[in-house]
């Protein structure tokens, strides 16, 4: 921008800095050097008596980048950012092309545009702040109804201002703001004024390069600002134990220590004790893919920056009154130590984030989080074009046993979170709800082979795989990423669950490889007993009670620590060595005892088809 777009041009009463004003509807202004916040009073600045700093967050945007929204031009004039407990997000005023203003929220990973809405007519239009409730809250709203997705109640804000604001910068330390979603409409309502009705702030969740912004930060820039690049890889000691903790400047908030499981804030670049939680156990079980690592995903490079180990619980220990047109999946008793799963949080500076799930058996799968919601008939009943229910999966409750690394939120051992799963096994419309928020993912199953092709540099990550070309692990990446909300329809559902069955994923770590296996191997036995008569041979008894042993010991003992039989890099991944010794065994014992039954019966019947037979009675 330059001068001669100035409405208004002046100078800082308070350090003489010349200011210039583009905003016909600007109210506040913050002097650039001194900080000063001030009043736009008849085309004069006045002083406020108030200061105010951002902190040196290191977003892309900037005062002065241009875009295109909805095929308007704008450009970013101002900036308020808040400032919590939990986080903080940002929200960037925006001067369209027409002179009117709109407002660009950037909140963790997630950006949205939005504008003001006229009041409505109805005081009782909207629910009441108190009464919202995530996963439950659907109201309507000029014909469209919307469920909650986020839930602010913030009682100790900190606001902070740069540039040109429509409005005066709140003095108030209190927040009361919810997001809401139904497909691509969003809606902020805002009751921080105090009102039973809120303000409403309309418009639809983005992704940056929809927006074909000019003018953003660039490395230099942020160097020169901040002292470092965004995505520098960051060092440091945790205050607490001592132990070396790392970090991606200007994109983590939070800091869990790997050692000791302190909470750590990043705010300021340098680790400040936020929490210490107690050494629940002197060694955590070893993550496969380690903090810092670079994964290598076609051309581009990805940072790991942390990772969540979650197991599972029960549902209504997380959420107690699940809605009533949710089908409550029930889940078998098992060890608590099969069901768990690694969460690895990936960055790219230009790609954003990506989450790397780790599962059991060496099952991975990839999730990014949506800008667009699915279509919604009720808060957890999603909807395609032709409004037929997506297909229910399952749905289940977990809470974090172990964080480390760094998040874009505040993460610690104990939180607990609510999943959906909709879709199929191969491809799923995922929404994971906490007590205050909730969001949408897609789900992809990904094969070892492409995690071990994106680590295959790395020599300290093993992946029992091997890795994929580099053209189809680019393929498959490329397919999860351009899938979105509107994909998941009845006929989609159907072409995925088909590519399943033409294409199975076979994985000889797992149960029941080997038992479709030792099945396999022992049809004879079955087939002869059949053809021989099942009286004769008690029913086949012995070969079913065999069946249900080795299926029973495939299940559990591949798992447990037996020795030199144990694998070195993970004691909890399933042992082959092992269940090729009970297929073995099992096999020799079940062909051992249908021979010794058939002698048997040949000698006192003289054979399966002697005068003695039941086929000549």
């Amino acid at each position: 921008m330059n001068s001669s777009s100035y409405l208004l041009h002046s100078s800082c009463p308070s350090c003489g800095a010349e200011i210039g004003i583009h905003s016909a509807t600007a109210v506040t202004a913050v002097c650039g050097y001194c900080h000063s916040v001030l009043l736009i009073n008849q085309n004069k600045l006045v002083q406020s008596g108030r200061h105010s700093a951002v902190l040196n967050d290191l977003s892309p945007l900037q005062i002065g980048t241009t875009g295109v929204w909805q095929g308007k031009p704008f450009t970013l004039i101002g900036r308020m950012q808040v400032n919590y407990d939990a986080g903080s997000w940002n929200e960037w005023h925006a001067l369209m092309h027409d002179g009117s203003s709109a407002w660009l929220s950037e909140a963790n990973d997630r950006f949205v545009f939005t504008r003001l809405q006229p009041a409505l007519p109805d005081l009782r239009a909207l629910p009441e702040f108190n009464s919202l409730k995530i996963g439950n809250t659907f109201f309507k709203y000029k014909e469209r109804r919307y469920a909650v997705a986020d839930i602010r109640n913030i009682q100790r804000g900190q606001y902070a201002a740069e540039g040109e604001l429509p409005i005066p910068l709140p003095r108030s330390e209190t927040a009361r703001v919810a997001d809401c979603r139904n497909g691509a409409s969003f809606i902020t309502l805002d009751y921080s004024d105090g009102e039973a009705q809120p303000q409403v702030f309309a418009g639809k969740g983005i992704a940056l390069k929809s927006l074909r912004l000019q003018n953003t930060r660039t490395p230099e820039q942020i160097r020169t600002r901040a002292g470092h690049v965004k995505g520098s890889t960051k060092r440091g000691k945790c205050p607490n134990c001592g132990g070396e903790i790392r970090w991606v400047s200007g994109v983590a908030d939070y800091v869990v220590c790997q050692y000791c499981r302190s909470q750590l804030d990043m705010g300021e670049e340098t680790a400040q004790l936020h929490a210490t939680s107690e050494m629940r156990q002197q060694q955590e079980s070893l993550l496969t893919i380690k903090i810092g690592s670079r994964a290598r995903i076609g051309n581009e490079s990805w940072w790991v920056l942390g990772a969540m180990v979650l197991y599972e619980v029960p549902v209504n220990k997380v959420m107690q009154d699940v809605p009533l047109y949710i089908q409550v999946a029930e889940h078998e008793e098992t060890e608590a130590e099969t069901l768990g799963w690694t969460e690895y949080l990936l960055y790219s500076p230009k790609k954003g984030f990506l989450w790397l799930l780790e599962l059991e058996n060496n099952q991975w799968a990839l999730a990014s989080t949506l800008d667009d919601w699915p279509a919604l008939n009720r808060p957890l009943e999603p909807i395609d074009f032709r409004k037929d229910e997506i297909p229910f999966l399952y749905d289940y409750a977990a809470q974090v046993l172990y964080a480390a690394g760094a998040f874009y939120w505040q993460v610690a051992p104990g939180d607990s979170m609510y999943y959906v799963d909709y879709g199929c096994e191969q491809r799923k419309l995922s929404t994971t709800l906490t007590r205050n928020e909730q969001s949408w993912s897609v789900v992809s199953s990904i094969p070892a082979s492409l995690v071990a092709a994106w680590f295959q540099g790395n020599k300290n990550i093993s992946i029992k795989a091997k890795p994929l070309p580099a053209d189809k692990a680019v393929k498959i990446v490329r397919e999860h990423q351009s899938i979105k909300a509107k994909d998941f329809t009845i006929g989609n559902i159907r072409k995925w669950r088909l590519q399943t069955v033409m294409k199975p994923d076979i994985d000889v770590r797992t149960a029941n490889f080997w038992m479709a296996l030792f099945i396999v191997l022992n049809f004879p036995i079955f087939f002869m007993i059949f053809v021989g008569g099942l009286a004769n041979n008690n029913f086949g008894i012995t070969p079913l009670i065999l069946h249900f042993i080795t299926y029973a010991l495939l299940v559990k003992i591949p798992y447990r620590k037996w020795g030199i039989f144990e694998p070195t890099d993970n004691t909890k991944k399933y042992n082959l060595y092992l269940a090729a010794l009970i297929v073995i065994i099992f096999t020799w014992g079940n062909y051992a005892a249908f021979n010794n039954q058939s002698n048997s019966v040949n000698s006192s019947h003289g054979g399966y088809y002697g005068s003695g037979g039941r086929w000549h009675k």
